[in-house]
């Protein structure tokens, strides 16, 4: 109905003006943007992934032209408000999800990446979980795409955890935020060689080390040089996939090893 479209417009505004107010009271630090912020500043076209709980200030690094970037929003009532909301930060969703809409979705999603023109976003555990858990529909998309793959976390010293499967966060004002951006990864010319899981356990197993780094200079475990050397593109784990020349032997190393490089 025309009345439920307004409403929606209206409590989006209302909700975006929240978000940009939190905003401009917190200060926020960045770790691993510059060449994903150079990308985006030309019109370059990426994938991008980030946990489905922190997807509340994300827009607030995305550098590219509004309009040029696609997010995969669930076909629900949450998931029209979400959309109406991303379209006042200039980011327009495709419909779908792991229940309803999802072989549509895909589709849609590998006929925007072979046009070429927009970067393309996913929360790999959205949008019921499990919380933490890449479902193999971006696995898909990096084997088929050539565009590159960065990882984004964002963590808060002052937050709201809300009790929702995702325990999803929202920052609370005067606090500061951390946001953290993996090395581009390219997954691009394996699907011969690797089968989906494998690829969707890689990308979790870099997400995962994204979000221990965030963290971690959230609470002040390590320091921004720390965090710059484990982002460097010859550690693990992103050395198999972020260097020219990629080896499935690498990635069997990979998958075997346990090391935990924020361990305490």
């Amino acid at each position: 109905m025309k009345s439920d479209g307004v409403f929606l417009r209206l409590a989006s505004f209302f909700v975006s003006l929240v978000v940009r107010s939190i905003r401009l009271t917190t200060t926020s630090r960045y770790i691993g943007f510059d060449e994903y912020r150079r990308r985006l500043e030309r019109g370059d076209s990426i994938l991008i992934a980030f946990w489905h709980n922190q997807g509340l200030f994300m827009p607030f690094v995305y550098y590219g032209k509004p309009g040029k970037i696609k997010l995969i929003v669930s076909q629900s009532k949450d998931g029209d408000l979400i959309s109406a909301l991303l379209r006042w930060f200039g980011i327009l969703s495709v419909r779908g999800s792991s229940s309803r809409g999802s072989t549509a979705a895909l589709k849609e999603l590998l006929r925007l990446d072979r046009k070429g023109e927009d970067s393309i976003v996913f929360t790999p555990d959205g949008p019921k979980g499990p919380i933490y858990r890449v479902k193999d529909g971006i696995a898909y998309l990096s084997l088929c795409s050539r565009k590159p793959l960065y990882l984004l976390s964002v963590s808060y010293t002052r937050v709201k955890i809300l009790g929702s499967w995702d325990r999803f966060r929202i920052p609370l004002p005067f606090g500061q935020a951390t946001y953290v951006c993996s090395p581009p990864l390219s997954f691009s010319g394996l699907l011969k060689d690797l089968p989906l899981p494998l690829v969707s356990g890689a990308i979790e197993e870099c997400l995962t080390q994204v979000n221990r780094i965030s963290e971690a200079l959230t609470a002040g475990e390590i320091t921004r040089q720390e965090a710059a050397g484990l982002l460097s593109p010859e550690t693990w784990p992103w050395a198999p996939f972020s260097l020219p020349t990629q080896s499935t032997d690498k990635v069997g190393r990979m998958e075997s090893s346990h090391l935990e490089v924020l361990s305490k």
